[in-house]
């Protein structure tokens, strides 16, 4: 698991399985208090077939995330 530092949290990309599917989902974990952990699906309404395609697809999109934010994103 490869995890980002974005300001006051650490992500990383995931797969969640959910009644058969898999969602891709970004994970968040506060620095602060690290038990605080909230999951964020990736794409709305968007599923997979397989564990391995969402995980990819979270990963992709934990390192897009890690790319806006040090390109200031937070910052406008």
């Amino acid at each position: 698991m490869t995890e980002f530092d974005i300001g006051e949290f650490f992500i990383w990309g995931e797969s969640r399985e959910v009644d058969g599917e898999y969602q891709a989902v970004i994970v968040m974990r506060a620095k602060e208090g690290k038990r605080a952990i909230s999951y964020h699906q990736v794409e709305k309404d968007r599923w997979f077939k397989t564990a391995e395609v969402a995980a990819t697809a979270a990963k992709e999109s934990a390192q897009e995330l890690k790319t806006a934010v040090d390109a200031g994103a937070l910052n406008a």
